[in-house]
């Protein structure tokens, strides 16, 4: 019997290509038609880690567990809690498998072990060492280590900060269909940062990430639905876009649905469970949404 550990994620992924601190207001105006572009993420979608009981006869011992990494299995934090242990834990206690299948060649694994010197887990933390195994992994055409580069890239880190590069690997990450290297493309074009600002490129690209299901993308598009940028104005279609990120606890998409619910605009008005979501929002740190909670306290 498998057991699964879920236990992947590329570290402190960040999202906006330029910083924003949008305001979303409670009726907006024809006129602001701002997309909420948080100043990062947690981690990018996570992948599932399959540790057989049996196994790993090549690293030495017949009962070492081996890792198999499927790609194309997005999943969240709630899947990591529980059995007293965190993630950057449970991925050091198998760092030995991660390094023997990275050292071996195996893209997935060389972008795992990047993320594991980028973030400490199992070894000494690394910048140095982190882009080196990203740069292997981005030599076989690892999306996610295409992202990663692009990050270091955009933010400066370990290289000399370069938007032209930046957005040159998230061109190629988006090429071989990585969900967050087709948000963080998006970004770009929509800021004009290493390219031609162009809001429907941007719009364009945002929809292929959320349609691979990126939440953050997801929520983005509401944004586009909701104040028609680079698309036809339609709130059915923002409610459909927010309502799978806000489960996600994007934080702008559950406050965009709160106010929605509050009002009755587009759903049933349910203004109990719109203080909810409101308040998930603002646990999350979206600061507009405990204004919102304390201006309707008074």
């Amino acid at each position: 019997m498998k057991k699964f550990l879920f236990l992947f994620a590329a570290a402190l992924t960040m999202v906006a290509c330029g910083q924003k601190d949008d305001k979303k207001q409670e009726q907006p105006t024809d006129k602001d038609k701002e997309v909420y572009i948080p100043q990062g993420v947690p981690v990018a979608p996570m992948q599932e880690i399959i540790v057989p009981e049996k196994g790993g006869a090549e690293l030495g011992n017949p009962n070492a567990p081996v890792l198999k990494m499927e790609e194309g299995k997005p999943l969240d934090f709630s899947q990591l809690q529980g059995g007293g242990m965190s993630v950057g834990d449970q991925v050091a206690a198998q760092i030995d498998s991660i390094r023997y299948k990275a050292e071996h060649g195996d893209a997935k694994f060389q972008y795992a072990y990047g993320v594991c010197y980028e973030k400490g887990w199992g070894v000494e933390q690394d910048t140095k060492e982190a882009l080196a195994w990203y740069r292997k992994a981005a030599a076989q055409e690892n999306g996610p280590a295409y992202n990663s580069i692009g990050n270091y890239y955009r933010e400066g880190t370990g290289v000399k900060a370069d938007p032209n590069k930046a957005f040159e690997c998230y061109q190629k990450g988006a090429e071989v269909k990585d969900a967050q290297a087709m948000l963080n493309l998006g970004n770009c074009y929509y800021f004009g940062m290493g390219t031609e600002k162009d809001t429907n490129t941007a719009v364009k690209w945002w929809k292929e990430a959320a349609e691979a299901g990126n939440a953050y993308a997801m929520a983005q598009m509401g944004d586009c639905y909701y104040h028609g940028l680079g698309v036809e104005k339609d709130l059915a279609k923002a409610i459909e876009y927010y309502t799978p990120a806000a489960e996600k606890n994007i934080t702008s998409a559950l406050y965009q649905l709160g106010i929605l619910y509050y009002s009755g605009n587009g759903v049933e008005q349910d203004q109990t469970y719109a203080e909810l979501l409101m308040r998930k929002a603002s646990d999350g740190g979206m600061k507009e949404a405990q204004d919102f909670l304390d201006r309707i306290k008074k």
